[in-house]
C-alpha cells in the first residue's frame, strides 16, 4: 500500500511525465495508421501495376497474332490436272484457336506442330535433302548426346532454303523430347528452313519444338479457358433450370413459384415430386425474404 501511495505522489508531483506517456501512445498510434495507409497504398499500386502489365501483354498478344494470322502465303490448289496458286493468310490455313498462341515469357507467338504441317502441305513445300551432320552415337557420353541436322526445303517456284536443327540434353530437358533427339533435330531443321525462307517470310514465328517450356503456358491457358467455358455453361444451365421451374404447375393448374401462401406451399411440399421440391424452395425463398426485411 505504501509503495502504491508513493507512485501516486510521484505522478502527482510530475504531471508532465503522464502527459509525455499519453503523447507517446498517441504518436505510436499515428505511426501504425501511417504504416497501414502506406501498405494499402502499396497494395493498390501493385494491383494497378499488375493490371497495366496484363493490358500490355494483351495488346502485345493481339498485335503479334494479328501480324502472323494476316501474313500472306502462296497456297497451292489443284483442280484436276492443273495447279494454281492462291494468296491466303496464315489464319485461313491453320486453326486459329488450337494451332497458335502467344507466349508472355517469350514475348512472341508460337505455332504448334500440327499448324506447321498444315502450312507445309498447303504451300506444296517439300524437303528433298536432309543431312545428318552429327549423330547421337557420336557423343562420348549420354550427357553430351547431340543430334545436328541440316534440312533443305524446296518450294513450288523452284527456290530453296537451308537451315539447321540441333537437339541435345540442354535444349530438350523433358523426358519425351530427350528420348527422341533425332526427331526433335529433324523437326527443328525442317521448320526453321520453312519459316525462315524468303518464300514464307515468317522469321519471327517460334515453332513449339524449339520452345518446349512454352507448352506449359499453352496448357495453363487452355485450362483457364476451359474453366471459363464451364462457368458460363453452369450459369446458362442455372438460368434454364430457373426458367423451367417457374413454369411448373400444381395439380390445380397454378404456377407453384407464384404461390405466396405458406400454408398452401407447406401442403405442396409434402412428397417427393418436382412440385414438392419446388414448393420447398419457394418456402425457403420466402423465409429468407422475411429475414432480410426484418
Amino acid at each position: 500500500m505504501a509503495r502504491g501511495k508513493k507512485k501516486e505522489e510521484i505522478n502527482k508531483k510530475n504531471p508532465l511525465h503522464n502527459e509525455e506517456e499519453k503523447e507517446i501512445q498517441i504518436d505510436t498510434g499515428d505511426k501504425n495508421t501511417e504504416i497501414k495507409d502506406e501498405e494499402e497504398v502499396q497494395k493498390e499500386e501493385n494491383i494497378v501495376a499488375e493490371e497495366s502489365l496484363d493490358k500490355e501483354e494483351d495488346s502485345a498478344e493481339k498485335r503479334w497474332l494479328e501480324r502472323i494470322l494476316t501474313h500472306p502465303i502462296k497456297v497451292l490448289e489443284e483442280s484436276g490436272e492443273t495447279e494454281t496458286y492462291v494468296i491466303k493468310t496464315v489464319g485461313e490455313v491453320i486453326d486459329t484457336e488450337q494451332d497458335i498462341w502467344y507466349s508472355p515469357k517469350k514475348k512472341k507467338p508460337i505455332i504448334s506442330d500440327p499448324g506447321t504441317k498444315k502450312l507445309i502441305e498447303a504451300t506444296g513445300a517439300t524437303f528433298p535433302k536432309i543431312i545428318v551432320i552429327e549423330k547421337q552415337s557420336d557423343a562420348t557420353s549420354r550427357d553430351r548426346e547431340q543430334v545436328w541436322i541440316e534440312a533443305t526445303v524446296l518450294f513450288p517456284d523452284g527456290t530453296t532454303n537451308e537451315d539447321y536443327g540441333i537437339a541435345n540434353r540442354m535444349n530438350c530437358p523433358d523426358p519425351i523430347s530427350g528420348a527422341n533427339l533425332p526427331i526433335m533435330a529433324r523437326k527443328r531443321g525442317m521448320h526453321r528452313a520453312f519459316y525462315r525462307s524468303g518464300y514464307i517470310g515468317l522469321y519471327e514465328l517460334n515453332d513449339e519444338n524449339e520452345v518446349l517450356e512454352a507448352r506449359g503456358e499453352k496448357e495453363e491457358r487452355q485450362y483457364k479457358l476451359l474453366q471459363e467455358k464451364l462457368k458460363q455453361q453452369e450459369l446458362k444451365n442455372k438460368k434454364l433450370v430457373n426458367q423451367m421451374c417457374k413454369e411448373i404447375k400444381s395439380s390445380d393448374g397454378e404456377l407453384v413459384w407464384k404461390i405466396n401462401d405458406q400454408s398452401k406451399l407447406t401442403q405442396l411440399a409434402k412428397g417427393t415430386s418436382l412440385v414438392s421440391y419446388l414448393a420447398l424452395l419457394k418456402l425457403r425463398h420466402l423465409s429468407k425474404k422475411e429475414k432480410a426485411n426484418s
